[in-house]
């Protein structure tokens, strides 16, 4: 016995294809609706107004700051809001550069000191009297303690250099060689030229 086929089949009937909703803020076509539109961002300047509680700002400074600063897209407020941080930065980079100023300068100064003491000719045995006759040689020039060029040996540290030192030791030793070296203290000497008191016998 076989099965009795029907004589028709039910048409198949398609499935209804689902609708996504639509994305948040996305407006639909026709609906009416339209987007926030989007905030611009702060514009720079036509003209940057740069000010500094205490500091004068150089003209030419904010003309060489403009490029850069319309370039970043910064406004008039936030450009003065960044001038005490850059104010702070170069403070503390001026200090640093100070600093190494004075460092090397110590150096130097040590450096020139040690050579001198290490000098045999002018040093060692001799430190002692390299510095009396040198002293001496100053104060024949009328460059005695308290001068500021006296002073500006000492703070440099210039009078240390050796070959300073060696010039000042053989200055001192013509003085006590020279009797007729003129020395300072006299009116006449003060109106002569130094080459004149130092070489008093080709000067004539």
């Amino acid at each position: 016995m076989t099965d009795a086929v029907p004589a028709t089949t039910p048409a198949m009937t398609s499935s209804p294809t689902p609708v996504e909703p639509a994305a948040p803020g996305v407006a639909l076509p026709g609906s009416g609706d339209q987007p926030p539109a989007a905030a611009l961002p702060p514009s720079a300047p036509e003209r940057y107004e740069l000010a500094l509680e205490g500091f004068s700002i150089d003209p030419a400074l904010i003309q060489t700051a403009d490029p850069v600063l319309r370039d970043i897209g910064l406004t008039n407020d936030a450009a003065n809001k960044l001038l005490p941080v850059a104010r702070d930065i170069m403070a503390r980079a001026q200090e640093g550069l100070a600093r190494q100023i004075e460092d090397a300068a110590a150096q130097q100064k040590k450096a020139w000191y040690d050579a001198f003491v290490a000098d045999p000719q002018i040093g060692g045995a001799r430190k002692a009297e390299t510095e009396h006759l040198s002293a001496k040689a100053l104060d024949a020039l009328g460059y005695g303690q308290g001068h500021p060029f006296r002073q500006a040996l000492n703070d440099s540290g210039f009078g240390n250099h050796p070959d300073m030192l060696r010039a000042f030791r053989r200055l001192g030793e013509l003085i006590g060689e020279d009797a007729g070296l003129v020395r300072p203290q006299t009116a006449h000497s003060r109106q002569q030229p130094v080459w004149e008191r130092l070489y008093p016998n080709e000067a004539r």
